[in-house]
């Protein structure tokens, strides 16, 4: 569970942009009799069904059999930045913070085996190649042979955590304090401001 105070709490809207912007992921599961499988990998929407995301893992990593025999959650980490307090317009006391944005996917896994899971690794390399770049050579036989050597899997996902902490519980004034600031120094501070402008209430 994670805590999220109201002014946090995120906009399901912005949810496609930030894991298509966003899709390296963390992937947990739990397990009963010791430490949780903790995974670090690409995963992508499904485009053919709504709220499942597309992975894999290596056969040989043990976390490939876990997950598809109990409930997992992916975490998606957006942009994240520091914010200093001499960035408000506000007096007094005031102290540093770190806005973020994350997203949390709570759900069960199902494996993908043959020509479903050729579609999932070519759609993943399209993604990152571009229409014009590197396309999997599914006849190889060496790639064949690669693709024997991990578990593709859907993660059917039954609940979004989505937070979003980016000075919403401030002042309109200190907000674009904040965010003049962040376009200053520019880079990911400046992704980060762009995603506190988007995520202003005011």
């Amino acid at each position: 569970m994670m805590y999220t105070p109201d002014a946090f709490s995120g906009r399901l809207a912005a949810l496609p942009e930030l894991l298509a912007a966003h899709p390296f992921a963390t992937l947990i599961t739990p397990q009963t009799d010791g430490e949780p499988w903790i995974s670090h990998l690409v995963l992508l929407a499904d485009p053919e069904q709504p709220d499942c995301l597309l992975g894999h893992l290596a056969r040989a990593n043990p976390h490939s059999q876990a997950l598809l025999r109990g409930r997992s959650v992916a975490l998606f980490h957006g942009e994240h930045g520091y914010v200093s307090p001499a960035w408000y317009a506000a007096g007094g006391a005031q102290v540093p913070t770190w806005n973020y944005r994350v997203a949390h996917a709570h759900g069960v896994a199902e494996e993908m085996e043959g020509t479903a899971l050729l579609r999932q690794l070519e759609r993943q390399v399209r993604r990152f190649e571009g229409e014009s770049g590197w396309r999997l050579p599914s006849e190889n036989a060496a790639i064949q042979a690669m693709q024997r050597a991990i578990v593709g899997f859907r993660l059917r996902v039954e609940r979004w955590d989505l937070k979003e902490k980016l000075s919403q519980n401030r002042s309109a004034a200190d907000q674009d304090g904040a965010v003049a600031a962040l376009e200053r120094i520019g880079g990911d501070d400046g992704a980060l401001a762009r995603a506190m402008r988007a995520a202003r209430r005011d």
